[in-house]
């Protein structure tokens, strides 16, 4: 049968016995890509600073994934994992992990008409990572240039008709930044402590336009004191942080859709949603986490205070059933940084589509700009060229 699978069409076992139904699925997806960055100031791809590199790489992509869905009645259960590289890295995918994305259950209320309720490993509602169909950043479009990226978290969700409400644990986000808000000139450095989940909710105001948004306030320790501070370990400081967007994606004719969004985020690094344009470098081995929205700590303040990071964006696209093409553009800025970031990227592949397998060529264009606000330092740009090969069982 034709199962659903994340907006688009898988092929899946079916398995029915008495009121169970189980659906087995995967999706396959590997790449090949060229790419050729610029000479800047910045070592990728293993070259020094100032020369062309130029990289040609394959591997599969670390959202390939397999899962099993059941259902009983008012009662739904899926639990999806993945499959790949730890990292998505296209220099180095010879390391294949298995690792847990979804593993939630949901229950209809009144057979559905008194809405639903989720709860375990949730995907999220406040990204638009999925109307942009961008191969070469491993289907997350356009990360760092102008969309959000999707994370997975911890928690609870309710939806009932066009609104959907939501709580997310902030541990997993708290290992992933601990030790990041950092204040070089006096030594000190600070971590991320959750004090609250993470809130978020979405409406669709018509079928083809979607507004969400989220908003946490979490709180930093010190880590590091400067000379001559003395048990600042047990003090907290908060840091608010979150996001807004809005999405539509109207029919032009009935085969073409225009895909619009926008985005403004205050600290979305905080929750691994927000990126400035260098986070597409982790395609090329550099740390994701490096290029997130973050709060800095003041340089030279008397009391622990933080400057916070902002970033906005949009990007617009055609989108038709064989190809699609877009642009997207991004601005993230810091009081700490000497200038902000304006990262852009262009974008146009050919989906060709034999039965449950699928071949798309695409070329780009990406160019990120400085390296977070320091105009010395250019941040990767150059050309991408690539194909993916999918298959869904």
């Amino acid at each position: 049968m034709i199962f659903a699978l994340a907006g688009t069409s898988a092929f899946a076992l079916t398995i029915k016995q008495g009121d169970d139904t189980i659906d087995l699925y995967a999706s396959i997806r590997m790449h090949t890509i060229f790419t050729h960055v610029d000479p800047g100031d910045k070592a990728i791809c293993g070259r020094p600073a100032g020369e062309n590199c130029y990289q040609f790489a394959i591997g599969m992509q670390d959202n390939s994934r397999a899962g099993i869905r059941w259902t009983r009645g008012n009662f739904f259960l899926n639990n999806e994992w993945g499959i790949g590289g730890p990292s998505g890295n296209q220099v180095d995918d010879s390391t294949t992990m298995l690792r847990m994305r979804f593993l939630y259950g949901d229950y209809k209320i009144d057979g559905g008409k008194g809405g639903r309720i989720r709860f375990g490993q949730l995907p999220g509602i406040v990204h638009n990572s999925n109307y942009y169909d961008v191969k070469f950043s491993n289907d997350h479009a356009l990360q760092g240039f102008g969309t959000l990226d999707d994370v997975r978290r911890v928690g609870i969700n309710y939806e009932k008709g066009d609104f959907s409400i939501g709580l997310l644990s902030m541990r997993q986000d708290r290992n992933s930044v601990t030790g990041l808000f950092n204040d070089a000139s006096r030594g000190r450095s600070a971590e991320f402590v959750e004090i609250m989940p993470r809130i978020e909710a979405a409406y669709s105001i018509t079928p083809d336009v979607k507004v969400a948004g989220t908003f946490v306030t979490s709180s930093a320790r010190t880590k590091t004191a400067a000379e001559g501070e003395e048990n600042l370990n047990d003090k907290l400081y908060h840091v608010n942080a979150g996001h807004f967007f809005l999405a539509a994606n109207p029919k032009i004719t009935e085969n073409i859709r225009l895909v619009m969004s926008g985005f403004y985020s205050m600290n979305g690094g905080l929750y691994g949603m927000v990126y400035t344009g260098g986070g597409y470098a982790k395609h090329e081995g550099l740390a994701q986490n490096n290029y997130g929205i973050m709060p800095i700590l003041k340089s030279g303040a008397d009391k622990i205070e933080f400057d916070n990071s902002s970033a906005y964006g949009g990007a617009v696209a055609l989108a038709h059933s064989k190809y699609e093409f877009g642009f997207g553009i991004q601005n993230a800025d810091n009081e700490q940084w000497q200038e902000s970031q304006t990262s852009w990227a262009v974008y146009a592949n050919y989906k060709i589509r034999i039965s449950n397998f699928r071949i798309t060529p695409e070329f780009g264009y990406l160019n990120a700009g400085n390296e977070r606000g320091n105009p010395k330092v250019e941040a990767s740009r150059g050309f991408r060229a690539g194909v993916q090969f999918r298959i869904d069982i």
